[in-house]
């Protein structure tokens, strides 16, 4: 069985403050960044206007310093593939975050497996969302998301 097609938004989130990410796996996109399928971050407007904000991207330190931080991340089709988001925030240190897939956002095939991992526990974002202390501002977190076929 062949490798199928995936997508995935990925939305962190504290009452009606948000931010999302996109990732996803296509045939034709390759890990390098592509112009048709990657979306470079646009920064965060609340952050540069001093209001409350939460900030998701998709690290990419290898990639040119414009292409470092993505919003979408489309890379090829494979067993297993992994992208590194990072979590900033105006909100106190330990202000509960909840990160979720969003089903209506995503389109999963049944034995997609889709994990986030904190350091050593893997939360399966397909059945629950993981709760996340804010990092305080200033501060950084860091999570793993994992798409696994079968």
């Amino acid at each position: 069985m062949g490798f199928e097609p995936m997508t995935a938004t990925i939305r962190v989130s504290n009452g009606s403050l948000y931010d999302y990410v996109g990732i996803g796996e296509r045939p034709e996109a390759t890990d390098g960044f592509d112009n048709a399928y990657d979306t470079i971050s646009p920064g965060n407007l609340n952050a540069t206007m001093g209001e409350p904000y939460i900030s998701v991207i998709i690290l990419h330190p290898e990639w040119k310093p414009a292409m470092r931080e993505m919003r979408g991340d489309v890379r090829s089709l494979a067993k297993r593939q992994e992208w590194q988001i990072s979590i900033t925030s105006s909100l106190a240190k330990g202000t509960p975050l909840a990160v979720a897939l969003q089903p209506g956002q995503s389109r999963l095939p049944q034995a997609v497996k889709l994990i986030l991992r904190n350091k050593k526990k893997g939360t399966d974002l397909r059945t629950e969302s993981y709760s996340l202390p804010a990092p305080g501002p200033g501060t950084t977190s860091t999570l793993s998301i994992i798409a696994e076929q079968p």
